[in-house]
Parts: structure tokens; sequence; C-alpha cells
């Protein structure tokens, strides 16, 4: 491919309201005095004066403008991302083969999906072994690394929305649009107040003393210690990040001896 050519698809990309930004030839870098995915625009005249002044440029997409995600498959690491891929499939996650997707020069792949809502992170690197999510930034086709491309795989297949699957994996308190609206209206009775702060969870400062809170509520309901147990476990992994499994189990203990 020509250099053209990447010019070609930002002024595209632009026209169809999706900010790009060129980084330095052959590289990941951006270029000299800006501040790669931060500057990048839909403004026609701004990405034609860039490619001017560095016309192999490479070229870079920003996702979270974009309202975009895009699942990054690693395969010139110790683990293979497709392999890591397979066992998703066999444990019912699924990436849909038919959303846009690149070939990357490592023969690695990148998945493009929509999101509908505004997303927390910005990037989640080894959500599974070897594979990434990313909502800040990607290289996109036909930028040029060690003179291996970026390709696209069915140029002209669409962005498909993420799965929820995946969503629920990346963001596990973050499940807005799947709560039905009429249960705010629901009036909520003492265990219903509970169920909401297991799913809630607290800051990174408080998971010690909010654990063991949750823990106490928990176990007021007379069910049986495995259960608690079982609940307990469920409120650590809503925890960002969650506490050790050894923290959790010290927790337990010095809770149930004062029950």
């Amino acid at each position: 491919m020509t250099q053209s050519d990447t010019q070609a698809r930002a002024l595209k990309l632009a026209r169809d309201g999706l900010p790009v930004f060129p980084l330095s030839s052959n590289s990941k870098v951006p270029l000299k005095g800006t501040k790669g995915y931060l500057d990048a625009t839909t403004d026609i005249a701004t990405l034609a004066g860039w490619f001017e002044h560095v016309p192999r440029a490479n070229l870079g997409m920003r996702l979270d403008a974009a309202s975009l995600l895009v699942v990054d498959v690693d395969r010139h690491g110790v683990t293979d991302g497709v392999a890591t891929l397979k066992q998703l499939n066999q444990d019912g996650k699924q990436l849909p083969a038919d959303t846009y997707i690149e070939k990357t020069p490592n023969n690695g792949l990148h998945y493009f999906f929509t999101v509908a809502e505004k997303l927390s992170i910005r990037r989640k690197v080894n959500l599974y072994p070897s594979i990434d999510v990313l909502h800040d930034f990607v290289l996109i086709a036909p930028s040029v690394i060690d003179g291996r491309h970026y390709e696209a795989i069915e140029p002209v297949n669409s962005i498909k929305p993420v799965p929820q699957w995946l969503l629920r994996d990346l963001l596990p308190s973050q499940r807005m649009n799947e709560t039905p609206e009429h249960a705010s209206n629901i009036r909520k009775t003492w265990a219903g107040r509970l169920l909401d702060e297991l799913v809630t969870g607290t800051s990174e400062g408080n998971r010690n003393s909010y654990l063991a809170s949750v823990l106490g509520k928990i176990l007021n309901t007379g069910c049986q210690s495995e259960t608690a147990y079982g609940l307990l476990q469920y409120a650590n992994d809503q925890l960002q990040p969650p506490l050790p499994d050894k923290e959790v189990n010290t927790i337990f203990k010095s809770i149930i001896k004062r029950i």
C-alpha cells in the first residue's frame, strides 16, 4: 500500500465522524509535538497538514470518543491469544466473526465493537491470557510496522455491538443497561438494600471494613455459613481490585468467631 492510502483513509474516517491521529512512521509513537490520541480530530485541514508534514505517518484511531472498543488478540507472546479465544468459545463466550476485524503485523487480531454506554476504563491489559481490551486508541490499517501492514479481514463488515458477556467480564459492577427500568420503583426491603450493597461495592481503601460489614449483615439473615461465604466471595469479586483470597478468608474467620 502507498502512503496516499493512509491519508485517504484518515480523511474518510474523519468525514464519517471518527477521530483519528497520525503516529511516527514505522512506529506507535506520537508525532513530535503532539499528544497522540488526545489530539485525535475529525478536522480535515488539520489531518491534511499532519500528513503533509509527515507523509509516511502511521494512522491511529481514538476509540472512546468514537464509542468504540477493540479486543486485541496477541500472538507473539508466550501465550497464543487465538488459543485463548478457542477456550472462551468453549466456555460459551464467542466474539462475533461478522464484525469488522483487522489483522496486525504480528498476525494478531483486532475485533472492533460499538459500545452504547460510557465506559470507566481506557484499556484492560490481559483481561484474558494474551487478550487486551482497548478503549483509548488503536493503530489501524493501512499502518505499517517493519514492512508489515495492518489489514482488514473483511473490509465490507460493519462494526457490531459489543457482546454483553464481554462487558460483564470487563466491568462487573457497571451493568446499568441490563437493569429493568421499573426496578427503581420497587420499595426496597432490608434484604433488598443488602443485595444492592453486595453489587455496589466500595472504594479501594475501604475494602476490608466493607466486606466485614457485609458479612455481618449476611450472617444476620440466618443463612448457612457456606452460603455466607459464597456471598462474601461474590461481594469481593465486584471490587476493583478484589482482595486476595487469603484476606477474604481472614475476614470470614474473624466475623464467624463473633457470631
